[in-house]
Order: structure tokens, then sequence, then C-alpha cells
């Protein structure tokens, strides 16, 4: 067993399936001492949540490990975190929330564990930006910059910071913290993560309606997203943006539609079916905005349902 958990946590970073893989072929529970049982908790939390599975199965092993490690340690601290994780999974948000404040309060007392603070500190700031405490979001999200050591790690904290200041309505603070994002971003070679950096510069000049240097933006973004994974709400936003520049109708429904296309956000998908409504209904094709209304609507009863 102490291999097999050895060998799985050598994994974690680089292949996490397949840490996830050798975690699920490890004996039953019962066969496990307590202290195994914690350890293996711990272990299948950490590869779950990396490779983005939701971590309800984990749940049960999580409380076995609250209730093994002491109060003071570092161990306790990562069940923590991820029960918080799985608790916003469930929207448990005030759960969620004093959960991954006590992690923060038993890592003071290990300041080496960036890493697992860093994740905390994520967790929280976010969870904070979710439910509109966005004072309490922003001092997390700075605290969190301090322990960013990467380039992918400093982009991820200043994405933040930047949405921060945009929800608060301060366009120098935005448009300066998402530019240095952007420059973390390609100093990480990150073709992805310059993509979304650029998108959200696209989304800020937006809402600070500057058109122009939001639709340079946009363009940009979708010469940086690798082929065949380019997000639908990226062609919504374009075509959105086309619209609004009122130049191009053509490339504003040939962008709406990819979006609709490309999207599994049924929300996205209804305000392309929106704005692909207002531009022939302004052309004067009445018949195929009426359409467009339509599916529109049936969107909104579903959603209502």
């Amino acid at each position: 067993t102490e291999t097999s958990f050895l060998q799985a946590e050598s994994l974690l970073e680089e292949h996490p399936d397949s840490a996830l893989q050798l975690l699920q072929t490890l004996p039953a529970l019962q066969e496990l001492s307590h202290k195994e049982s914690a350890r293996y908790a711990l272990l299948l939390a950490r590869a779950t949540d990396k490779c983005e599975k939701s971590l309800l199965p984990c749940d049960s092993l999580l409380n076995l490990a609250l209730n093994y490690y002491d109060n003071d340690e570092k161990e306790r601290a990562v069940a923590l975190l991820y029960k918080g994780r799985l608790e916003i999974e469930i929207n448990s948000t005030k759960e969620a929330i004093a959960h991954l404040q006590e992690a923060l309060t038993i890592l003071k007392n290990y300041p080496k564990e960036i890493e697992i603070k860093r994740h905390t500190l994520s967790s929280l700031g976010n969870t904070y930006y979710r439910t509109s405490f966005f004072e309490e979001a922003i001092k997390a999200y700075q605290e969190l910059y301090k322990y960013c050591i990467t380039d992918k790690d400093k982009y991820i904290a200043l994405n933040d910071i930047s949405s921060y200041y945009c929800m608060t309505d301060n366009k120098d603070s935005t448009i300066t913290t998402q530019h240095k994002a952007l420059e973390y971003a390609i100093a990480s070679k990150d073709s992805s993560m310059i993509a979304i950096s650029k998108l959200n510069l696209s989304v800020y000049y937006d809402e600070f309606e500057e058109l122009d240097s939001a639709l340079y933006h946009a363009y940009s973004a979708l010469q940086w997203f690798p082929s065949g994974k380019v997000p639908g709400n990226l062609y919504g936003h374009l075509g959105t943006l086309l619209f609004e520049k009122g130049d191009n109708p053509d490339s504003a429904i040939y962008y709406l539609n990819k979006n609709i296309e490309n999207t599994t956000d049924i929300t996205g998908k209804a305000a392309a079916l929106l704005s692909l409504y207002d531009i022939e209904k302004e052309q004067g094709n009445y018949k195929a905005a009426s359409a467009y209304l339509v599916y529109h609507v049936e969107i909104l009863d579903s959603m209502y349902s």
C-alpha cells in the first residue's frame, strides 16, 4: 500500500489521470488502517481535483480524514481545502468559506506549504467573488498573489484581481492589471492562457465602451486559441461586438451562429439568439428574426421550468 501511495504521489503533478486510476485499484478501505485510509482520502481528492472531476465521491473519505487528523496538522488543512471545494460544488457556500478559513488558520504555522495556501486562497477568493463579497474577495486575491512563484500562477491571480477591478468600475486598474496578466501568459508560452487573457481584455474594453480595442483583442484571442478549442462564448462575444459596430452584419451573423453551434452554455446560446433576432429585425428579415426569437423564448421557458 505504501509503495502504491508513493507511486500515486509521484504521478500527481504530470499524470493525475494515471494517479487516479492507480488509487482506484487499491484494496477496499476496510483492509486499510485508519492512518492509511486518511492518507488515501487526501491522495484521491487531489487526483480527482486535478483531473477536474466531481469531488462528491470523496465526501465520506474526506470526513474520515478530518476526523483522523488533529486541528494543528497540515494534512487537516489539505482535507479542509478539498472539503471546501466539494462544498462549493454543491453550493454550500457558508460551509465552504468556514472550512477554507480554518485551513488558512492552520497553514499560518506552516510557512513552507505555499502550494496548499495558494490553492486555498484561490478557492476562498473565488467563493467570495461569486457571492458578491467583493472586498473580501480582493483581499484573498491580493494575498494569493504574494504566494505566486511561476508565471502561470501570477497570470491566474492577476486575472482574478482584474475581474474585481472591473466589477467595481475601476477602468484604469482593470486594464493595467489584465495587461500585466497577459505579459505573464506570454512569458509562460501557453497559447490558451494568452488567448483567454486577450479575450478578457476584449470583454473589459467592451465594458468600458472602447469598441475598437475590444474588437482588436477579440480577433487576436481567436488567433491564439488552439485549433478546435475555441470557446463558443468568444464567437458570441465577437459577433455581438460586430453588431454593435454596425459595419458588417453578415460577419456578426456568422460568428453568432458559430457561438450557437459550438457552445454548451445555454445562457450564452440564448443571448446569441437574441442578438441574431435584433440583427435580422434591423435588416427587415422578419421571418428569420421571428424564428430566432421563438428559439430564444423556448430556451428561456426551458430554463424557467
